[in-house]
C-alpha cells in the first residue's frame, strides 16, 4: 500500500471508506445548497404583510379596512378563487379567498404589522403569475356612497320632485343695443 499502512485481513482500506463518505458528504452538501437556493428565490418572489398593507411608505393604522385585489399578471384579470395567507404561528394565520372581482377584504392586525410575515397566494388552476393592487380606503367607499345615492329611498314609490314656492323673477328687459 502507498500509504504505509497495511490493512487487516478481510477488512476495508480506509481510503476506501473515506471516499464513500466524502462522495455522500458532497452529495448532501449539494442538495443542502441547491435546497437553500430555491427557498431563497421562493421568499424573494414573496411580499411581506407590511410592503402590502402599507404600499410605497403609506402609513395604515391598526383595525384599517383594506380591500386587496389578486390580479393575473399575463392578462391583467381579476382571479377568482386565489387563497391568500399570511401568518406565522396559530394564532395569527389569516386565509382568505378572493370573490369574482379578485377581490379579499381584511382589517389590518397590529400583531401582524409587527410580525410582518410573508404573504403567499395560492393560484387556482390555469393562471401562472399574479401580482397584488391594494385599493385605497377612499376607492372602496366611493362606489358604496354613489350606489346609496343613486338608489331612491323608496324604490315602490316614484321619486317625485318637491314643489318649491315660486319667487317673482325681474322681468328681462328689451336689448336695445342696435
Amino acid at each position: 500500500m502507498a500509504s504505509g499502512y497495511a490493512a487487516a485481513p478481510g477488512s476495508t482500506p480506509i481510503s476506501a471508506r473515506t471516499e464513500f463518505s466524502m462522495s455522500f458528504r458532497r452529495k448532501l452538501l449539494t442538495l443542502a445548497l441547491v435546497s437553500s437556493s430555491l427557498l431563497a428565490a421562493c421568499v424573494v418572489q414573496r411580499p411581506f404583510y407590511r410592503d402590502v398593507v402599507q404600499p410605497a411608505g403609506s402609513s395604515v393604522a391598526a383595525g384599517t379596512l383594506v380591500d386587496l385585489i389578486v390580479l393575473d399578471s399575463d392578462t391583467n384579470q381579476p382571479v377568482k378563487g386565489a387563497k391568500v395567507i399570511w401568518g406565522e404561528d396559530s394564532r395569527s394565520r389569516e386565509s382568505y379567498v378572493t370573490d369574482e372581482d379578485g377581490r379579499v377584504s381584511f382589517d389590518v392586525t397590529p400583531a401582524l404589522l409587527k410580525e410582518n410575515p410573508l404573504v403567499e397566494v395560492v393560484l387556482p388552476r390555469g393562471v401562472r403569475s399574479y401580482r397584488l393592487q391594494v385599493v385605497p380606503a377612499t376607492d372602496v367607499a366611493a362606489p358604496e356612497e354613489a350606489e346609496a345615492s343613486a338608489a331612491p329611498a323608496t324604490p315602490e314609490a316614484p321619486a317625485v320632485p318637491e314643489e318649491t314656492p315660486a319667487t317673482e323673477a325681474p322681468a328681462a328687459a328689451p336689448d336695445t343695443s342696435n
